[in-house]
């Protein structure tokens, strides 16, 4: 046989038994794969104030399994924010399991708006959910403008106004 002809054969096998594996052997591989999980948030967006705590419901589904679920985050600013999980693990009872997450802005957060990723980790599994943040200041922003309105009324008052003269109460004598 020619070498050519014999690369030719050997390519041929090669096709064919990639494609059956690929046809056929889906079902075998998906038996073994672990099976999926699932991460939701409720609520999956939160507006804090600065100095507040948001409550977010997390809940972790999977098919029958069991194990141990941990809590984590990624994504979040590194300062003005404090995260608590509650639990940080919790054991995954055969369908699902829930925990609670508490954001605190602290006096240090920036009011600002960001998206962060919770991780849910069961083994060498890893699920993923979006939250977004919205941090507001802890007072309206109109009240600093009136205090400096009333400030610039008060002192253009105090500059522009004229000044009484005394009143005499009674003539004045000459000497």
């Amino acid at each position: 046989m020619r070498p050519v002809s014999r690369l030719i054969m050997i390519s041929i096998c090669v096709i064919f038994l990639l494609s059956y594996n690929l046809m056929f052997g889906a079902g075998f591989l998906q038996e073994f794969s672990s099976p999926p999980l699932k991460l939701s948030l409720n609520p999956s967006a939160a507006t804090i104030k600065v100095g507040d705590k948001a409550e977010i419901n997390l809940t972790v589904t999977s098919e029958p399994t069991s194990g141990t679920v941990c809590f984590s985050e990624q994504g979040f600013p590194s300062s003005g924010f404090t995260l608590t999980f509650l639990p940080q693990c919790t054991p995954v009872p055969q369908i699902g399991a829930s925990a609670q997450l508490i954001v605190e802005a602290t006096p240090a957060a920036a009011p600002q708006n960001f998206t962060a990723l919770i991780l849910a980790t069961l083994g060498n599994q890893t699920a993923s959910a979006p939250l977004t943040i919205t941090v507001v200041p802890a007072i309206p922003p109109w009240i600093p403008w009136l205090g400096i309105l009333v400030f610039v009324l008060v002192m253009g008052a105090a500059l522009f106004r004229r000044p009484r003269s005394p009143k005499s109460k009674g003539k004045m004598n000459d000497v």
